[in-house]
């Protein structure tokens, strides 16, 4: 499959998402379109971000990694076949306990306490039903670019 490649709406300074490797398993794409309009509505969180960031589920998904370079960021499924590096930023868990946490309302960077789904999404992490090991720093920044 081709790579698909977005200029976040013509925006000059934009950072550019490709989606790259889609397995039939995966679900980089929904992955990518948020990570798409993130990088529109926040571009200089997008530019700032530098590593890499891998989900990973409990359900069969295939997991997925996301690169942030310095030009691009690329959004694929990670293939079992292929050779990686360790990724800066791995965060675990089920899918809904994953997407509650990307679509909890945040200040400073992590889950608003004073909010509901904030709360929720503390919990999750509080519970380790959703792990994350690696960079904090990332980890903020992912959660403010995919911030609804």
């Amino acid at each position: 499959m081709p790579a698909k490649t977005a200029s976040n709406n013509g925006k000059k300074a934009g950072t550019r998402v490709k989606l790259g490797h889609v397995d039939p398993n995966g679900i980089a794409p929904s992955l990518y379109a948020l990570i798409e309009r993130g990088a529109g509505r926040r571009p200089k969180i997008a530019k700032s971000m530098r590593g890499t960031v891998e989900l990973r589920f409990k359900e069969k998904f295939t997991p997925v990694r996301v690169e942030f370079g310095d030009d691009q960021v690329v959004v694929e499924d990670a293939s079992e076949d292929q050779e990686r590096e360790r990724a800066d930023l791995v965060i675990a868990g089920s899918l809904p306990d994953i997407v509650q946490l990307a679509a909890a309302p945040l200040v400073g960077g992590l889950p608003k306490p004073t909010n509901k789904r904030g709360r929720a999404a503390l919990a999750s992490v509080a519970g380790r039903r959703v792990k994350i090991e690696g960079s904090p720093l990332l980890a903020r920044r992912l959660l403010k670019l995919l911030e609804i």
